[in-house]
């Protein structure tokens, strides 16, 4: 077997057999699809609120990663975590496992 083709071959099989790893743009996407910018904005990503209110009312999320890691967001969208007021998240994220996961990385990553 020729060594260019052994390589297509292994790269074939790793990318069947390995998940691909998730984006930055992968948890962008979540937040928007569960309508998480229905209370809250990004703005450091371009991410307005889809409704109509008050902006004072939607926490701005662009520098959340500085105050909280991925497990602490993860419980807190689970409402298993609450703020140092007291404050549970208002909806329990919907979302599959794996969603929650990507979209606690990527909330994570904002600092």
């Amino acid at each position: 077997m020729k060594l260019s083709t052994w390589i297509a071959a292994a790269a074939f099989a790793a990318s069947v057999s390995l998940p691909m790893a998730a984006s930055a743009a992968d948890g962008k996407a979540l937040f928007t699809t569960y309508k998480c910018n229905s209370c809250h904005t990004i703005k450091s990503q371009g991410i307005a609120l889809g409704v109509a209110k008050p902006e004072e009312e939607a926490p701005d999320l662009s520098h959340v990663g500085t105050k909280h890691d991925k497990k602490w967001i993860a419980l807190f969208l689970l409402k298993q975590q609450e703020t140092d007021k007291g404050v549970k998240h208002k909806k329990r994220f919907g979302g599959e496992k794996e969603e929650l996961k990507v979209l606690a990385t990527w909330l994570e990553s904002l600092k």
